[in-house]
């Protein structure tokens, strides 16, 4: 999916621009994907500590709701990003 979206943006620049997109582009997936793992890693740690609070002081099934919580999550996102990509838009051509 990446893919396809990056050769899409970088399509609808002028090709003097292709430098700066690619770089854009990457930056933003860098601090994207770090920050999507943070997030995913406090989801799954509330969770977890919140199973050891109220239901049981298991950790290994703590640890199993936190991971079932992050992997619904996961495939609701994953599902979100399957039904945009079908909206994708091969951009107009640019005379240069």
């Amino acid at each position: 999916m990446l893919a396809s979206v990056q050769t899409n943006t970088l399509n609808s620049l002028p090709r003097q621009f292709y430098p700066d997109g690619i770089a854009i582009t990457q930056t933003i997936q860098q601090v994207a994907g770090a920050i999507g793992i943070a997030v995913i890693v406090s989801i799954f740690t509330a969770k977890k500590n919140s199973y050891m609070e109220t239901v049981a002081n298991v950790p290994t099934e703590a640890a199993a709701s936190g991971s079932s919580m992050v992997f619904t999550i996961g495939l609701v996102l994953a599902v979100i990003n399957i039904i945009l990509s079908l909206f994708l838009k091969k951009p107009a051509s640019t005379i240069q």
